[in-house]
């Protein structure tokens, strides 16, 4: 081998080691580089995935909230409802009440002047049981003043006595009470039968009388009748079956 040759060959080593260097060199460049990118890539992903993830929630977030406004239209729309119907029964109560107090400025007259013909008619009536009936009479007055009483409740209660009166038309009583005699206070039993006869007789039997409708005054019957009273007693103490029996009747005035 030449000197020239030595030459070329070591010119070409020097060259061939210089270009390994570089190489070595540019990939290391290349492989930091790469990892480097690698890194950012890796980052960006994790700052996408996260992203992601917080819209996937505010999604998720968006759409319960378009739930509760769809509910909450609803109830609201039901709320409305309600209130539209308690307004229509609020404006029917409101029309009612009108109308009851309407009502009670007629009916209370209308009460006052029952009371009055009631009172007059137990007054003009048959003097049985006068205490209670005048008694109810009174009360039904009272009442009629108490603030505490609803209207019904006192067109009730005048009805009521209206009714008492009314059943004693069709039913046959006897009960105790005291007349006057000879300035003195005896008791007998008495004898109703509906509003047609009021007789009296003592519990020994001696003296038998009735009231005499058209002189307003109790009068003596004669002894013949002591019998058919006594009778008529016992059927209304149901002692007796019920019976045909003779007695005298006083009919009214005529009017």
């Amino acid at each position: 081998m030449t000197l020239k040759d030595f030459g070329v060959s070591a010119m070409t080593a020097a060259m061939l080691t210089m270009s390994t260097a570089a190489l070595a060199t540019n990939s290391g460049a290349v492989v930091a580089t790469q990892a480097k990118a690698t890194k950012t890539a890796e980052a960006s992903q994790a700052k996408i995935d996260k992203y992601a993830d917080s819209t996937d929630a505010m999604l998720a977030e968006y759409k319960g909230l378009l739930r509760q406004i769809d509910s909450m239209k609803v109830y609201n729309e039901q709320i409305g409802r309600m209130v539209s119907s308690q307004q229509e029964e609020l404006d029917s109560l409101n029309r009612q009440i009108a109308q009851i107090d309407q009502t009670a400025m007629e009916v209370v007259p209308l009460m006052l002047k029952m009371i009055d013909a009631l009172d007059e008619f137990v007054a003009l009536d048959l003097p049985f049981q006068n205490e209670e009936r005048i008694t109810r009479v009174e009360e039904l007055r009272a009442l009629m003043d108490r603030a505490d009483v609803t209207t019904s409740e006192k067109f009730r209660k005048v009805m009521e006595a209206y009714q008492i009166e009314e059943g004693f038309s069709r039913s046959i009583e006897s009960y105790k009470a005291s007349l006057e005699r000879n300035g003195e206070t005896v008791t007998f039993d008495f004898l109703r039968i509906g509003r047609t006869a009021l007789l009296y007789q003592s519990p020994d039997g001696g003296e038998t009388g009735l009231w005499n409708q058209q002189t307003r005054q109790w009068e003596k019957l004669p002894q013949s009748y002591r019998i058919a009273v006594q009778q008529g007693l016992r059927i209304a103490k149901k002692q007796a079956p019920p019976a045909l029996i003779k007695l005298p009747v006083f009919a009214g005035e005529e009017g």
